[in-house]
């Protein structure tokens, strides 16, 4: 029985008060009260003139309600967690209350002369009665405050979640990015100049017409390891500190430039940025061309990279592909690393796509 009954007296309180959810609850209860008095004046400006006037009368409670709950959130000097003191707070507000109605309702009839309501009278019942309300009307606004912060609360807990998995995404990603370029550069290069040797040994115990095809296996091997390796490696690991973000596209670019047309453009203040932030527009075009490729089969794609004097950068990749409907878009592995870029450098993302009218991205 002890326990339900303090079960119950914390029901009541105390509870934290809310000055925009008191402003908001008692101007929406007296304007709802004095509000049907308007319609009974005809339209134009005497109705005008009710509506100015029932707001205004709304609104005096409202401000004078909330103006005290910001006052006690400030300099209360008393216990915050007694609930006997609560009561106390919450009656003497509900006498000002019931005080406030009656002056509000004599402003209101005096100057409108069809305004009528009927007023509780000032009795003890009455001020109980209309503090248990006031009780219950606060509880069941923490409540809901209550709940609208733990929605958001496991709302944020997700999204910093979310940030944190697309953190995890970019540093795999690049790690593989490095542990292959690392491979290529040390085994694979290795191996062809061990080949290219090898071949060079052959020839000096071999026919004219053997050496021939061996000088040009040579060649190719050779190729293959000074240009096309290279590039390869650079745009697995740019090296945006040494080199540009323009000669790493460009070097990216040049793989897709025999399916379809590329341009390019970049501000001179893009190439100024911080490394990191270089290569995540180097990662967000390299996924976005790779999706025109795939998806649309353009014959034109275009690029523009611009940074303006408060260092926001807009990278903008449009094709004249097929597109598709923004909604019928299926988000991929290349979306999934544009999206964690986007976040990483607090960006935004827009898509702009419709079937036979091609496909634009823009990151901000």
């Amino acid at each position: 029985m002890a326990i339900s009954t303090r079960k119950w007296i914390k029901l009541i309180g105390p509870y934290p008060y809310n000055p925009t959810l008191i402003f908001l609850f008692f101007s929406s209860i007296f304007f709802s009260r004095f509000a049907p008095f308007v319609s009974l004046y005809p339209a134009g400006s005497e109705r005008f003139k009710a509506a100015a006037l029932v707001i205004l009368a709304s609104l005096i409670p409202g401000l004078f309600f909330s103006s005290g709950a910001m006052l006690l959130n400030r300099f209360r000097f008393w216990s915050r967690e007694s609930t006997f003191l609560y009561i106390l707070e919450v009656a003497f507000f509900q006498l000002m209350n019931l005080a406030i109605l009656r002056r509000i309702a004599y402003f209101l009839f005096q100057h409108l002369d069809k305004f009528g309501t009927t007023l509780l009278p000032f009795t003890s019942n009455v001020f109980f009665g209309t503090l248990s309300l006031a009780l219950i009307s606060l509880a069941l606004m923490h409540q809901a405050e209550r709940q609208v912060v733990e929605r958001l609360t496991k709302a944020n807990d997700l999204v910093l979640k979310l940030e944190a998995e697309r953190a995890e995404l970019i540093q795999a990603d690049e790690k593989l990015r490095r542990q292959t370029s690392q491979f290529l550069h040390d085994r694979v290069q290795s191996d062809l100049m061990v080949v290219g040797m090898k071949l060079k040994s052959i020839s000096e115990h071999s026919s004219a017409e053997v050496n021939e095809v061996i000088d040009r296996a040579i060649e190719r091997l050779e190729k293959t390891r000074a240009r096309d390796l290279r590039n390869l490696i650079q745009i697995l690991t740019p090296n945006l500190e040494a080199g540009s973000l323009r000669s790493a596209l460009d070097a990216l670019l040049e793989q897709y430039r025999g399916n379809m047309e590329v341009s390019l453009q970049i501000s001179e203040s893009t190439e100024e940025l911080d490394s990191e932030i270089l290569l995540g527009i180097f990662r967000i075009v390299e996924q976005s061309i790779l999706n025109s490729l795939v998806h649309g089969s353009p014959h034109r794609v275009q690029i523009s990279v611009s940074t303006n004097s408060a260092g926001v950068t807009d990278i903008i990749v449009s094709d004249d592909g097929s597109g598709s409907a923004v909604e019928e878009i299926v988000p991929g592995v290349g979306t999934a690393i544009i999206d964690s870029w986007v976040g990483i450098l607090n960006g935004s993302k827009e898509i702009d796509s419709a079937p036979g009218h091609g496909y634009r991205l823009q990151v901000t």
